[in-house]
Order: C-alpha cells, then structure tokens, then sequence
C-alpha cells in the first residue's frame, strides 16, 4: 500500500503527518495517522466502515492568538494555514485514537455548520476534561469519509448540546439520506 495514497482520496495531506522538531525535541504525530475503522451496531447486522483522517488542528493553535510570552513554533504546514505548535492540544491528542474507535459510546453532539462533537474523557487523576472534537461526515467515492477538523479542552461542557446518535449518522451517510440537523430553536 502506497503510503502517500493511502485511501486513494483527494487529501493526502491529511493521512500523514511529517514530524518535527519542536525545542530540539522530535515530534512524531503517528498516532493521528489516517486510518480505516469498521463499526458494527451490537443489536443489528449493521456495519459501516469509515475512512478517518484527522487535521492538524488538533495539535496547533491560531499563532495570532498566542500571547506574546509564549514561544512560537510554527508547524510547516501550508502558508495560507500558518498555525503554532501547541503542546497541550498535542498531549490530548493522544486520546484521539480510543475516542475515534470508541464513537459509539461516545456522547455526539451538534457543532453547528453541519459539524458534530464529542467531549468529555478522563484525564490520569480521573477529573473530567471537557475536550471538544469537532468532526464532519460525508461521502466520496464510495467510501464514507469522518474528518476531525479539530479538538480542543474547553473550560466546560457546552451548554443546550443535544445528543446526535452516531448510528443514525452512519446509517444516513450510508443510504444518502440526510444527516441528523439541530433542531430549530
């Protein structure tokens, strides 16, 4: 398999992140490799199998919104998207691979703009953190696609969030129906 062409998809850029180096420390993003994650729904003879590619969002911030105190790495990236290196978003990250295969279990959401979210993990103490991942759904190729656009700790669980069940999500994605809306206020 073609390492640069893993899903034969258009976004290449997003299915491998190169490592860098980060205050003489290398940096490896393996973990947030694009991968391909069957999901099977435990009372029916349901299975959808997604194609997850993950942005570099969930591991930079908007270097314009960074303090002056705090040193800036840029992560080399694309110019028109210039975004520093964010050691707490890093570190977060890694609980990305056990959310994505866990999804069902997961407390989905409405993100707005057609987004959906999930949040809420333990960190090593057992206290709630609030950890908003922010995702996409559509379908190309054939295939059904679940982008992680980004994630991010937030201060507390957004208020007036209603559940999105991930099965209907998929179920819609994969018969074209439409995806689940917020409901209007």
């Amino acid at each position: 398999m073609n390492a640069k062409n893993l899903f034969n998809l258009a976004d290449n850029e997003y299915q491998f992140w190169k490592s860098f180096n980060f205050q003489g420390t290398e940096i490896n993003f393996k973990h947030l490799n694009a991968r391909k994650h069957t999901y099977t729904h435990p009372e029916r003879d349901e299975h959808y199998t997604l194609y997850i590619t993950i942005s570099h969002h969930v591991f930079t911030v908007d270097s314009t919104k960074l303090s002056a105190t705090n040193e800036v790495a840029l992560y080399p990236h694309k110019p028109e998207d210039s975004r520093a290196f964010c050691t707490k978003r890093y570190a977060l990250s890694f609980h990305l691979p056990q959310i994505l295969e866990s999804l069902p279990d997961q407390f989905c959401y409405h993100g707005g703009y057609s987004r959906y979210c999930t949040c809420k993990l333990k960190d090593e103490n057992g206290n709630d953190i609030f950890y908003q991942v922010v995702f996409r759904v559509w379908k190309e190729r054939g295939k059904m696609r679940f982008h992680v656009e980004s994630a991010y700790p937030l201060p507390s669980r957004p208020s007036k969030t209603k559940k999105v069940n991930f099965w209907v999500i998929c179920h819609n994605l994969l018969t074209g129906k439409k995806l689940p809306k917020p409901s209007s206020r």
